[in-house]
């Protein structure tokens, strides 16, 4: 079967898991939001601002490497594993001790013991990093959407059940924990790797520079993402950015899902065609066509019916993140549209590509200590430029690499994006018009009215482009 075959077949099955695993993880944040406060939401991700570029840097890009390398023996296997294991120990030794200083950054001396208990993923991480990259380098798609369709699962359910107890914010730290312990012992199952430690290093100084710019786009991509949680809880509080975080986290939660599939999908595929760009551009642009139509519809829909969805599904406790969210959800597609071209240009051996777009993008950021002024709407204004800009920036660096000129790229998203934003009008002008309508059954009606406008403008204004989509997928 060819690659092209294998990668959309791999697509539909993780498709389909995903979808199913969508629908736990939203049920259960919906839930945790109601059973939670924002100072609970606000504390987490005081907790999760440093440490999270350092569970990025845990394994110092061995895992992209792996993927990507075009040969890989034992040998290579046991000097990974232990640069894994020595990255991993350290950065939990950093933040266990580095604790008190974190919580004083941020005025709050509750953050230490959640770090110090939190940090303790590094050390699980140790028997994920090799296993989870087998799995994606060997292209077994179907089994490891299994593994993490049951992590999502059993996650949802022990985070809920904390939460329902009264753990609080203890109920978001604990799941996180668990579910890198029930996603490790899947891959471990999934792809088992019983080796040792390399006391010899010869012959690893191509893999290590590789893994070592992975690492540092990571970093950089990850501080590019969490610069505004910081500046909001260091210039607010924590309750201004529990209500951002939340904002964030709902929004997203549709990219989040798509973008993890398609970035394990497109780091193993495009890595098996870095010797031929111009291929990788033209199921670059498939991707592309295919991630489309499913950001853009999503999230300006849920734009669209944000007011409901806050009000009804969360309650009026969060009422204040309405208008956050909605902006978060304009520029989300934009974000997940630059980390897809990121991972292509990084699978076909460019990682350098992305450093660039990622530090021309750090160059913005200034804007958010400036829209923070506003409040957290601000903040999201802020972002949603930034977002934009930085667009622009990975289209500048990454298109030339695959042989793919802006129109070409522009012609594939149009069809969703045109459609979308025809649906975005549609359902305005129906808000605007429904001004008694119980909020339920507005919600329930409008949702229905955005996927037939949706529907009806991809049949009536890109018929021919329909039918080439459906054909991606009958393959």
């Amino acid at each position: 079967m060819e690659l092209g075959q294998n990668v959309i077949k791999g697509l539909k099955i993780g498709a389909m898991l995903r979808l199913a695993a969508q629908i736990f993880t939203w049920l259960n944040t919906l839930i945790l939001i109601r059973l939670l406060t924002p100072d609970d939401y606000g504390l987490m991700a005081m907790t999760m601002a440093f440490i999270g570029i350092f569970a990025l840097m845990g394994d110092f890009g061995i895992a992209k490497a792996v993927i990507q390398t075009e040969d890989l023996d034992k040998s290579t296997l046991k000097q990974c594993f232990t640069v894994n294991i020595i990255s991993c120990v350290c950065f939990f030794l950093i933040f266990f001790f580095s604790a008190p200083f974190i919580a004083d950054f941020f005025n709050e001396p509750r953050v230490t013991l959640l770090i110090q208990i939190i940090a303790a993923q590094h050390l699980i991480l140790i028997f994920h990093t090799l296993p989870y990259a087998l799995a994606s380098r060997n292209m077994l798609y179907k089994e490891r959407e299994k593994v993490q369709f049951f992590t999502t699962l059993s996650t949802s359910v022990f985070t809920l059940a904390l939460a329902a107890t009264g753990w609080g914010v203890w109920s978001l730290i604990l799941g996180h924990l668990f579910m890198r312990l029930v996603s490790t012992i899947g891959f471990f199952r999934l792809q088992p790797c019983w080796i040792l430690p390399a006391w010899n290093f010869q012959g690893f100084s191509k893999i290590a520079a590789f893994s070592g710019l992975a690492t540092i786009n990571d970093v950089l991509r990850y501080l590019y993402n969490v610069f505004t949680n910081i500046s909001i809880g260091k210039l607010l509080n924590k309750t201004d950015l529990g209500i951002f975080s939340v904002a964030r986290n709902l929004a997203n939660l549709p990219s989040d899902k798509i973008g993890e599939l398609l970035n394990h999908l497109g780091l193993s595929s495009f890595a098996k065609l870095q010797n031929e760009k111009d291929v990788a551009g033209l199921y670059l642009i498939k991707s592309l066509q295919l991630a489309s139509l499913a950001l853009f519809p999503v999230y300006f829909g849920m734009c669209a019916v944000a007011p409901e969805l806050i009000t009804l599904v969360l309650s009026e406790t969060w009422v204040a993140a309405i208008v956050p969210f909605q902006i978060l959800c304009l520029s989300s597609p934009l974000r997940m549209l630059s980390e897809i071209l990121a991972t292509a240009s990084t699978a076909v051996g460019e990682p350098k590509k992305n450093t660039w777009a990622l530090l021309g993008s750090l160059t913005l950021l200034p804007t958010i200590l400036f829209g923070i002024q506003y409040g957290v709407t601000g903040a999201c204004l802020a972002w949603l430029g930034v977002t934009g800009v930085s667009f622009i920036f990975h289209l500048w660096s990454m298109l030339p690499v695959f042989q793919v000129s802006a129109k070409d790229f522009f012609k594939a998203l149009a069809p969703g994006f045109i459609s979308s934003a025809l649906m975005l009008t549609g359902l305005m002008l129906i808000r605007y018009q429904a001004f008694d309508i119980n909020s339920w059954l507005l919600f329930g009606a409008m949702i229905l009215a955005g996927g037939l406008i949706f529907i009806l403008s991809m049949l009536l204004l890109f018929r021919m482009q329909t039918k080439t989509i459906l054909g991606y997928l009958r393959h």
